[in-house]
């Protein structure tokens, strides 16, 4: 049995010794598949020999290097940024404009504020609009005129006259100037009976050569409609060389078509005499206007005036006529109106009878010897400073 035992004892020894001798396989398992691994105990593969490494070549000469550009290359670079371009990535609200702006001349044409059909306008000319005067009247005064050097001078006469007026708020207006729209000229039968000789600066060139009185006026436009217009006229009579008066008047103007106008309305003055009691006289004076195109327009003018109403009035008479006198004129203009850079201009020439007809309760008479020539230059400025309704 011991015999057996170390037979079977030896047998498995030589085995192991064969076995252990034998190289072992292992498996890899890798995504499934089997693939033989060496095992460390096989000797490893030749290493084959490399080649020694090479020194360096010397370096020879460097060459030049291509100089660098720092401008951008035309062919195909970006154009710098524009200075716009710069402020636009600055500042978002900016907008870059491809067209210069249009700068609009602040000072518009007085035409489009104040109409250039004389028969259209209104009694005031627009806020912040100046207008200057001139007229110079030449004419002859009979000596045959009641009252007799109570009026002025006789013979032939000659006046020049400037002006000057402003509006300074919507619907007002004032001046030193006898020109008033829809009241010119008047007939002013006292001091001066028609021939100007009023204004802020006027003067006489015959008979003989004088300075005139200054008239300061403010007008008031209570109304201003499509087809009527009215307003208030106060004018002082500031002297120099005859005497104070005062003038109250509501001039009113029809207008229909917007090329016929019809002025009319009231005018009560009140004078010094320095012969008696103060003169108080009334005027009513009737004038059409047409606008024959829109720049040429023609006027005919008549009316009435009630001289010396102190005895009506106060029941006594002033002593320079017989009062009351009633005087009847007659007249007719012809003008145009031209523009001129920003400014407007109407020029007229005009012919009257201050006194054709008069009369008393007395007596009546037929005045052909007694007339007028006035001509006159208005120039209207642009509007100067805005208001509210422009």
């Amino acid at each position: 049995m011991a015999g057996v035992v170390y037979r079977s004892y030896r047998f498995f020894a030589v085995l192991g010794l064969a076995l252990s001798a034998q190289p072992t396989v292992t498996v890899a398992q890798s995504s499934g598949w089997g693939e033989p691994i060496e095992s460390p105990s096989k000797p490893a593969a030749p290493v084959e020999p490399q080649p020694a490494p090479q020194e360096p070549a010397e370096p020879g000469p460097a060459e030049p290097a291509e100089p660098r550009r720092t401008e951008p290359n035309p062919d195909w670079a970006d154009a710098p940024p524009s200075q716009n371009e710069q402020r636009s990535a600055t500042n978002p609200d900016w907008v870059e404009e491809t067209d210069a702006p249009v700068i609009e001349n602040s000072k518009r044409r007085a035409s489009e504020f104040y109409d250039i059909r004389y028969a259209n306008r209104s009694l005031t000319m627009p806020r912040g609009m100046m207008r200057g005067t001139f007229d110079t009247v030449v004419g002859r005064r009979s000596e045959a005129t009641q009252g007799g050097g109570s009026f002025g001078p006789t013979g032939t006469i000659s006046t020049m006259n400037f002006g000057v007026s402003i509006s300074l708020a919507e619907d007002f207006e004032i001046g030193f100037s006898r020109y008033r729209m829809g009241s010119y000229p008047d007939i002013s039968v006292f001091p001066n009976f028609g021939f100007g000789g009023e204004g802020l600066i006027t003067f006489s060139m015959s008979p003989e050569a004088k300075f005139g009185d200054i008239p300061l006026y403010a007008r008031f436009e209570v109304l201003d409609r499509e087809h009527a217009k009215m307003g208030f006229d106060a004018v002082f009579r500031i002297p120099s060389r005859t005497e104070f008066g005062f003038l109250g008047g509501i001039p009113l103007r029809f207008v229909a078509q917007e090329r016929f106008a019809f002025d009319t309305g009231a005018q009560f003055s009140v004078d010094n005499n320095p012969s008696g009691p103060s003169l108080w006289t009334l005027n009513i004076p009737f004038t059409f206007v047409a606008n024959a195109t829109d720049q040429v327009f023609v006027k005919l003018k008549s009316g009435m005036t009630f001289f010396d109403l102190s005895q009506t009035i106060r029941t006594v008479t002033s002593g320079l006529v017989q009062g009351p006198f009633y005087f009847f004129p007659l007249g007719a203009s012809i003008g145009g109106t031209v523009e001129a850079g920003t400014t407007m201009m109407d020029i007229f020439a005009s012919f009257s009878f201050p006194s054709l007809y008069g009369f008393t309760t007395r007596a009546s008479a037929l005045n052909q010897e007694t007339w007028q020539v006035t001509i006159g230059i208005n120039l209207y400025s642009p509007v100067l400073f805005k208001g509210s309704a422009l």
